[in-house]
C-alpha cells in the first residue's frame, strides 16, 4: 500500500534512518494518511515521529471536534502530540492578512516551535499532488511567472511532503482499505474561497477533459523546478555582479541592464525586489515590467512598489529603496503634482487617530481612524468608510499605474482599473488625473466612483478609517 510513496520520498531523499519527524496533523484525511504512513515505517527506519495539531479557534464546534479526534488519534498509535490553540481572526487582524494567510504564518510558527522542543530535524505536511495543481492553476490565474509554475516542492528545507507525488482519490482509497476515519473541514467546501472554486469546479472540468490533468500539472512542475534549479547558479552570478548592494538600496546601473538579456533582466529586477522586501509574497510579474520600463523614463521618475518601496530613474540606472529613506518635499501638494503620489503618514494617523494632506487647488483629503462603536456612518459621495484592520501596507493617493485593480464584488472578482475606466465611458483624457486611494496596486477608492469591495466595513470590523474629501472635489 505504501510502495508509492516510499519511492517517491526515496526519490526525493527526504528520509535517512533515525530522523526525529514533526507531522502536521489537522485531522483532515490527507494529515491523517500521513500519520499511517509514518507509524507503518517508523520501526524498519528507526524514526521518531511526533505530531503537532493547531486550533485555529474558527468554526465553532467543528474545531473542538478536530482537536478531539487527533487527540485519540495519536493516543491510539502511540505519537506524543502538541496541541496549539490560536485565535487566527486576531492573528489576522494583528498581520493585517486573510484568515488563510494568517493560518499559515501561524501554523508554520507552531510547528517550529513543536520541532525545537522534540529537536525534531523534519517537519512532515500532507500536501498531494491536487494541491499542487490547484496552486499551479492559482497562480496562473493570478499571473505568475517560471517561478510560480514550479508549484510546492518535495523538499524544502526542513519541510518534506510524502504526499506530494499521490493524489487525492488514491489517498481516500489507502483510508478506505485501512477502515481509517478522518475529519471533514466544512470550510472546504465554501466556493467564495478561490481554491476551493478550483478544487470543485475548474480541476473536475480539465480531469473531464482529459483524466490526466493534474499528473500532467505535477510533471509540468516537476519540469520548471529542474529548469528553475539549473538557472539559479547562472542568475546568482549575474545578481552579485551586477547590482550594487548597501543596506537599505541596491542598484542596477544602466551600462549592467544594457547589457543583459530580457529573461536576465527581468530576474535581477526580481531578485532586487524580493531582496529589498525580504519576502516573495505579493510581488507579481507586473511589479518587473514596470521596472522594466523605469529605465526608460526620465531622470528622477518613481514608482511605488510593495512593501513600501520605491524604484527611482537616477543618473546611476535603477535605485530601490525603502519609501522612508526616500527624501520628499515638505509640502504634500508638490509631491502628488511632481510624482503623483502621496503617502498616507499610517503612523501619525495610529498615533493621533487623524491625518490630513492638501491636494491642491485648496482642497483637503482627512483621514479619521476610530473603533467600531464609535463610528457613525453616514452616505455622502464625500465620505468612504473601510475596514482599517484589512489593510496590510501603506496607503497613497494618486493617479493611476499599470496593474491598478480592485474586488467588484463578494465572490471576490478582480476588475481592472482600465477595464472600469472603459466600461464607466471615461474619457481618455481625463483617466491620468483622477486620483485614487491605492495599497499598492488594489484600489481602495476610485475618488467620485466605487470602492473595493474587499475593503468594505462589515459585521467582524473593529476599527474603521473614514476617508473625508473636502467639498466641491
Amino acid at each position: 500500500m505504501w510502495d508509492k510513496m516510499n519511492s517517491y520520498v526515496s526519490k526525493h531523499h527526504m528520509l535517512k534512518e533515525g530522523d526525529s519527524v514533526l507531522l502536521g496533523l489537522s485531522g483532515g484525511a490527507d494529515s491523517v494518511c500521513l500519520l499511517r504512513y509514518f507509524t507503518a515505517i517508523r520501526e524498519t527506519m528507526k524514526l521518531k515521529v511526533y505530531a503537532v495539531h493547531v486550533n485555529h479557534l474558527l468554526r465553532a464546534g467543528e474545531a473542538e471536534r478536530d482537536q478531539e479526534f487527533t487527540r485519540e488519534l495519536c493516543e491510539k498509535w502511540e505519537v506524543p502530540l502538541q496541541i496549539f490553540r490560536r485565535n487566527i481572526k486576531e492573528e489576522s487582524r494583528r498581520l493585517r492578512c486573510s484568515l488563510e494567510e494568517a493560518g499559515r504564518e501561524i501554523r508554520y510558527a507552531c510547528f517550529d516551535e513543536a520541532a525545537a522542543h522534540w529537536k525534531c530535524n523534519k517537519i512532515a505536511v500532507a500536501h498531494h499532488k491536487n494541491d499542487l495543481a490547484e496552486t499551479m492553476v492559482f497562480r496562473m490565474i493570478r499571473g505568475t511567472g517560471p517561478s510560480g509554475l514550479a508549484g510546492i516542492r518535495p523538499v524544502n528545507g526542513n519541510i518534506i511532503r510524502p504526499l506530494l507525488g499521490t493524489e487525492k482519490a488514491e489517498i481516500l482509497d489507502m483510508l478506505e482499505d485501512l477502515g481509517q476515519d478522518y475529519v471533514e473541514d466544512s470550510s472546504n467546501q465554501e466556493e467564495a474561497y478561490s481554491r476551493n472554486c478550483i478544487r470543485h469546479r475548474i480541476l473536475p472540468e480539465m480531469q473531464r477533459l482529459n483524466g490526466q490533468a493534474v499528473a500532467h500539472l505535477g510533471q509540468l512542475s516537476e519540469q520548471v523546478q529542474e529548469l528553475t534549479d539549473y538557472l539559479k547558479p547562472i542568475f546568482d552570478h549575474i545578481f552579485e555582479s551586477c547590482v550594487i548592494k548597501k543596506e537599505k538600496e541596491c542598484i542596477l546601473p544602466e551600462n549592467a541592464f544594457q547589457n543583459l538579456r530580457t529573461l536576465e533582466r527581468k530576474e535581477i529586477l526580481r531578485r532586487m525586489l524580493f531582496y529589498m522586501a525580504g519576502r516573495r509574497k505579493d510581488i507579481s510579474a507586473v511589479h518587473v515590467e514596470q521596472l522594466m520600463e523605469l529605465m526608460d523614463k526620465p531622470l528622477g521618475k518613481r514608482i511605488y512598489l510593495p512593501y513600501e518601496l520605491i524604484a527611482e530613474r537616477t543618473v546611476k540606472g535603477i535605485a530601490l529603496t525603502e519609501t522612508e529613506n526616500v527624501a520628499v518635499r515638505s509640502d504634500a501638494r508638490e509631491i502628488f503634482v511632481e510624482n503623483n503620489h502621496i503617502i498616507v503618514d499610517m503612523k501619525e494617523l495610529e498615533q493621533t487617530g487623524r491625518w490630513t494632506t492638501p491636494v491642491g487647488n485648496g482642497k483637503n483629503i482627512s483621514f479619521y481612524l476610530k473603533k467600531m462603536e464609535e463610528c457613525k456612518i453616514i452616505k455622502s459621495d464625500c465620505v468612504k468608510y473601510f475596514d482599517y484592520d484589512t489593510i496590510k501596507c501603506k496607503l497613497c493617493l494618486r493617479t493611476r499605474q499599470s496593474g491598478d485593480y480592485f474586488i467588484m464584488d463578494k465572490e471576490g472578482r478582480h476588475k481592472s482599473l482600465k477595464r472600469y475606466f472603459i466600461d464607466e465611458k471615461i474619457p481618455a483624457v481625463q483617466r491620468d488625473h483622477i486620483l485614487l486611494l491605492a495599497e499598492e496596486s488594489h484600489v481602495l477608492w476610485i475618488l467620485g466612483g466605487r470602492i473595493s469591495e474587499a475593503y468594505k466595513v462589515g459585521p467582524e470590523t473593529r476599527r474603521v478609517l473614514a476617508v473625508h474629501l473636502s467639498r466641491g472635489f
